[in-house]
């Protein structure tokens, strides 16, 4: 089982966005998915049409035996589990918020029915589950090639097992390609080989209540998740190997 951990260089840059579609474009290829929300905002059910007043989340999970009870299976590849914000809001604060302890002792029963397990990680400077970042089979950093990502990934720094995924690039803009040129330079192979360019039907989808993949397969947007989708297997193939 592939573990990924997805991380916003900063709130807004579309980290949830593409939790979903990458989760989505796995599925379609034959891979069994669970996406999992660690975010308190919650906004991933959002993208599958599952309302914030609905209360399932792992975190109204009594054990962590119990995080099946709160999933959503999507479709026949692809699974939910909501971060649970009504719930608390319902029934007052909660020790699960960090994720880590949780979700460490539900890994091991995740083999024999998913191929992948996306993790969709609080942006920095909160980033969260450094335990389950220790863990994944790809750590990824999501941002949008602005100055201020630039600057705080700069100061952030990179692992060395870190992916940097650009996400809503739009070339015509001559600054953001100044920004991409120099974290091809600075990060190098570490810079995943396919960006997302800047997409006016991704807001349509989330108002359709849709992943892109799903709502558009044409897209721009669905179209990168797919190439993605397509290049991390094939480097799980590469490792195995």
């Amino acid at each position: 089982m592939n573990l990924m951990t997805l991380t916003g260089v900063r709130g807004g840059g579309g980290t949830t966005t593409m939790t979903g579609i990458l989760g989505d474009a796995l599925s379609m290829l034959g891979q069994r998915v669970l996406l999992v929300d660690l975010n308190a905002s919650d906004l991933l059910r959002l993208h599958f049409g599952i309302p914030l007043v609905d209360s399932h989340g792992w975190v109204a999970s009594s054990f962590p035996s119990d995080w099946r009870e709160q999933a959503f299976d999507l479709n026949e590849n692809l699974v939910l589990v909501p971060f649970g914000r009504k719930s608390i809001e319902s029934f007052g604060a909660t020790h699960l918020l960090r994720g880590d302890d949780f979700w460490l002792q539900v890994l091991p029963d995740l083999d024999a029915e998913f191929d992948w397990v996306l993790f969709d990680c609080p942006p920095y400077p909160n980033r969260l589950a450094p335990a389950l970042r220790f863990r994944s089979t790809h750590d990824v950093l999501v941002a949008h090639p602005d100055i201020a990502a630039h600057v705080l990934l700069a100061q952030i720094g990179m692992n060395v097992g870190t992916l940097l995924l650009i996400n809503d690039f739009e070339p015509s803009h001559q600054l953001e390609c100044d920004v991409v040129l120099d974290w091809h330079r600075r990060y190098g192979s570490r810079v995943l080989p396919q960006s997302v360019y800047r997409d006016e039907t991704l807001p349509e989808s989330l108002a359709c209540k849709k992943p892109i993949t799903r709502y558009l397969p044409d897209a721009v947007a669905s179209q990168a998740a797919g190439a993605l989708a397509r290049w991390f297997l094939s480097a799980v193939c590469t490792h195995e190997a």
